[in-house]
């Protein structure tokens, strides 16, 4: 929003140099129209009742993702830990096999 609001302001200098005072005040209405419509429309989508429930749907799912992956880490840490004590058993049964 703030780039429309630079981009009309950039369009609006260069247009008040070359122009006459009425042409400036002409461009200076439609800025001012053009701001504000674009402040409405982000007040539209900010208030929109499916933009609010896709916004729901997407915190929920990555509330869902995260514990997903909560899940995941800790099946891979209990998984390594019983690799490892595998692993160090197998060692101490060679390790006695050789004596």
């Amino acid at each position: 929003m703030r780039s429309i609001a630079l981009a009309l302001a950039a369009v609006g200098a260069l247009a008040l140099t070359a122009c006459d005072a009425s042409d400036r005040a002409e461009l200076k209405e439609g800025a001012k129209a053009a701001g504000a419509e674009v402040k409405e429309a982000a007040s539209d989508i900010a208030n929109d009742p499916d933009v609010k429930e896709a916004g729901a749907a997407i915190k929920e799912a990555g509330a869902e993702a995260a514990d997903a992956v909560k899940d995941t880490a800790a099946n891979a840490q209990a998984d390594l830990a019983d690799a490892a004590a595998e692993d160090k058993a197998q060692a101490a049964a060679e390790q006695g096999e050789k004596r």
